[in-house]
């Protein structure tokens, strides 16, 4: 048998569903937030969360209490965000190598559909270096070098999975180079063995880079990002060099769990969005060489998505070890 239901009733009942997550949306947030960050302190990532959270706790009239959750390359974090209650007081810190967690391990207790974007909220580019005693001065001449000496030459990155390993790996196999990796526990002891010569090669942030350029300990050879950057306008980019979507930046921004509800997830958008323009942060990125992009939690989902896709096929082709 139908039974009907008046129109006039049945949209009351839609509005006694919408209205108790609106009124959620309204009084959030009533005490301090979590924001999760996957790395160590002291990293990139960690570093710009700290910048970004008391921003966003003005914003949010609570405090964002950034805490370390180390583990996995970001599944030790993830699994936290997954599992939390879906109130909005838990985020996560994250970057454009998020959707590789689940790729490289098999059996987690989660997936991406489990999480929600909320912004992106700033890009870093890096850049290639190699240590000056190194007789190259362009990335032309590397790959040129290198070819001379298949499996001899190595590169660093800050781990296994990382962007900087993928997007090498990528590089590798459009120059047609074969060059070792060298996973460490951060960016700071990769550089040490690269300026004492043990690496041939790395991808390190502006930031981290540029001292080292400016003492001629470092060679610039390219810029992952679309263009130029005002912190080395002499240096090509990939893009210019034929390499342009080779992922060679870290991108950061905040996600949560795909069950919190819509209002509150706005909020937090809003929110952190706010607080990466404010005038003294967004001064501090640049003298880092980040750039804020600061974009819409769809533009950010969309972002990891065809992030995604690319990495499965590097992480296919590249043979990369899988968990």
């Amino acid at each position: 048998m139908n039974i009907r239901i008046p129109r006039r009733a049945a949209m009351l009942s839609s509005s006694a569903l919408v209205l108790p997550a609106i009124a959620r949306g309204q009084e959030f947030p009533t005490r301090p937030i979590k924001l999760l960050v996957p790395f160590a302190a002291g990293g990139p990532m960690d570093l710009v969360a700290r910048l970004v959270a008391p921003g966003a706790s003005t914003e949010l009239s609570q405090q964002v209490i950034v805490e370390n959750r180390t583990g996995g390359t970001g599944a030790v974090a993830m699994t936290e965000v997954a599992r939390a209650r879906p109130d909005g007081y838990t985020l996560m810190f994250t970057g454009a190598s998020w959707p590789v967690v689940p790729l490289l391990n098999l059996n987690l207790p989660f997936s991406m559909a489990d999480f929600a974007a909320l912004t992106r909220l700033t890009v870093a580019p890096h850049v290639m270096v190699v240590p000056s005693q190194l007789p190259v001065r362009s990335l032309a001449e590397f790959i040129a070098e290198a070819k001379k000496r298949p499996g001899e030459w190595s590169y660093g990155t800050s781990g296994i999975g990382t962007t900087l390993h993928l997007g090498t790996e990528m590089l590798k196999m459009r120059a047609g180079i074969d060059l070792v990796h060298v996973p460490y526990r951060g960016n700071a002891p990769a550089i040490t063995d690269l300026l004492a010569g043990r690496l041939q090669t790395m991808f390190p942030t502006l930031a981290e880079a540029i001292p080292y350029i400016r003492d001629d300990r470092m060679r610039p050879l390219a810029v992952g990002y679309a263009q130029r950057v005002e912190w080395l306008p002499d240096v090509p980019t990939l893009s210019e060099l034929g390499y342009g979507d080779v992922p060679a930046s870290s991108d950061f921004g905040v996600a949560t769990g795909a069950e919190v509800p819509l209002a509150i997830r706005m909020k937090l958008t809003a929110a952190f969005r706010a607080a990466v323009r404010q005038p003294a942060i967004g001064t501090r990125l640049h003298e880092l060489g980040i750039i804020v992009v600061a974009s819409t939690a769809e533009e950010f989902a969309a972002m990891v998505a065809e992030e995604g896709a690319r990495y499965a096929n590097v992480i296919r082709a590249a043979n990369v070890p899988q968990n």
